[in-house]
């Protein structure tokens, strides 16, 4: 049954975006899904539309690794709709050669984490303007090996793609619980970090050489589906007994203690301070 419920998810015309937006366009409420090429989001959102008989699928396109590109995506969506109630920060990347966004910006860094950042500041008067929103953002357990490097937030000193990778997935903890902080406890915005698990998707295949293609397929044999990885994503971004808990960690469908790291209240403060710096925005 429909809650009338207006969904943005980013990293959605494949793998756990893609399933997530299914999900919750299954249960009747629109969604406006996000994706970097063009022809696969046209893909992605008839497939949805069809296997959920919901017409209120349509996607946008946006390559966000780029503050430009953000930028005009959320004016995009502005003029689609007047509140957003779910907001999944999904869309990530990994990548075994260090490169940088047009910005400037450690590539992994720029859209695992910073994009988030960003697209969430430019979309908070569509989040208050809902009754009750959440914002979900994919983290990752790899966060709990990962630190934040300040002197070199950008590792261009001995670049190591995990390492760069790690830190990204930190930063989203970090930032969940620091805007859940400054929310404060009365919001009616609710944030999520979410550890989807170990999943059989292609982020660790795309744009990278031959060995990492195949250490990736071998090391996600065991893992799960892009399916059950999704549910624990649209728990938290729909189900009421996610209500409330703000600022968490979770993973299946459970709140469960980030790393100590992640628990940093001045790394997380310093975190958003840097963050407001390399966006040149500031939203609360």
């Amino acid at each position: 049954m429909s809650h009338g419920l207006i969904c943005v998810v980013t990293g959605a015309s494949s793998g756990i975006g893609w399933q997530t937006a299914r999900l919750l366009a299954e249960r009747g409420e629109s969604v406006i899904g996000v994706g970097r090429d063009r022809q696969r989001c046209a893909a992605a959102a008839e497939a949805i539309r069809i296997s959920t008989v919901n017409p209120q699928v349509s996607f946008l396109t946006a390559d966000l690794s780029s503050q430009a590109a953000i930028q005009d995506l959320s004016r995009q969506i502005a003029r689609q709709v007047e509140r957003v109630d779910v907001l999944v920060n999904n869309a990530g990347i990994f990548t075994f050669r260090r490169a940088e966004s047009c910005d400037g910006i450690e590539m992994q860094l720029a859209v695992n984490y910073l994009a988030g950042f960003l697209l969430t500041g430019l979309l908070m008067p569509l989040l208050i303007a809902a009754p009750a929103a959440r914002i979900v953002a994919t983290s990752s357990g790899s966060h709990y090996a990962g630190r934040m490097r300040w002197n070199d937030l950008m590792l261009r000193r001995g670049y190591n793609g995990l390492a760069a990778y790690d830190q990204s997935k930190l930063a989203t903890v970090l930032f969940t619980r620091e805007l859940a902080r400054r929310l404060g406890s009365t919001s009616r915005i609710n944030s999520y970090a979410v550890d989807p698990g170990l999943v059989k998707t292609d982020i660790g295949v795309k744009g990278n050489n031959r060995l990492v293609r195949l250490a990736w397929r071998i090391r996600t044999r065991r893992g799960i589906s892009a399916e059950e990885a999704a549910r624990s994503l649209f728990f938290c971004a729909v189900r009421p007994e996610a209500d409330g808990r703000t600022g968490l960690y979770w993973k299946e469908c459970a709140a469960i203690s980030p790393s100590g790291a992640a628990c940093d209240a001045e790394d997380a403060r310093r975190l958003w301070e840097v963050s407001e710096q390399l966006c040149g925005f500031s939203y609360l």
